[in-house]
């Protein structure tokens, strides 16, 4: 059976309408999501990531969340690095996830794989943004009792429980203490996504007092 064509984070974002009037902000920059229809944050060509299990790992959230809407569809596995993951654990879930290329922030390379950085920076590309992987994407339990699991889903078994994300309204903006590399807060990143809406997401080091304003 032939599976269905797969749809991408970026095309069910586009699906929602009105780029132009949504943005994704952090403490030090923001990024208007129509911006994505013609811009990268990528420092390396598109088709280098093609097929590959990507591991996502930034310090802040906002190149996290970029990252995930530009490899969604075109990378075989995205595996989403938590914050606080101790170090010790990053070569057994590299190994565990097949990782073979690392995208994060600029000067802070990981060993053990290629490395592409990324920048909230956005600069222009002419690729078209056409989903043509089944993208798998990998969670880590928050292992306080050991070394991290790693549990596997699609943007479908992520998103299929959500009914009612654009009844909010597209003027809607959308905020959580949570991480959005760890489920909870994937939820309401996904939720803002799709539901049509704008999202804060915090920055590392920022006082919850400065977040919450």
């Amino acid at each position: 059976m032939l599976q269905a064509r797969p749809q991408s984070l970026w095309q069910a974002s586009s699906e929602a309408g009105r780029l132009t009037d949504r943005w994704l902000w952090s403490a030090k920059t923001s990024v208007a999501l129509c911006e994505l229809a013609n811009g990268s944050g990528l420092c390396a060509p598109r088709e280098t990531l093609r097929g590959r299990s990507v591991l996502v790992k930034s310090k802040d959230q906002l190149p996290a969340a970029l990252a995930l809407i530009e490899l969604d569809g075109l990378a075989r596995r995205m595996v989403l690095c938590p914050p606080d993951l101790d170090v010790t654990h990053l070569p057994l879930v590299m190994a565990t996830a097949s990782v073979d290329v690392v995208v994060g922030d600029p000067q802070r390379p990981v060993d053990g794989a290629d490395f592409i950085a990324y920048t909230p920076r956005l600069v222009p590309t002419n690729v078209r943004r056409c989903a043509e992987e089944h993208t798998e994407w990998v969670l880590l339990t928050s292992g306080t009792t050991g070394v991290p699991k790693l549990v596997v889903h699609t943007l479908e078994t992520l998103t299929g429980a959500m009914t009612g994300g654009a009844a909010l309204g597209h003027d809607s903006v959308w905020s959580t203490f949570y991480d959005m590399r760890r489920y909870g807060g994937l939820q309401i990143f996904l939720r803002a996504m799709l539901g049509g809406s704008s999202m804060v997401l915090s920055s590392d080091g920022e006082p919850v007092g400065d977040f919450t304003a």
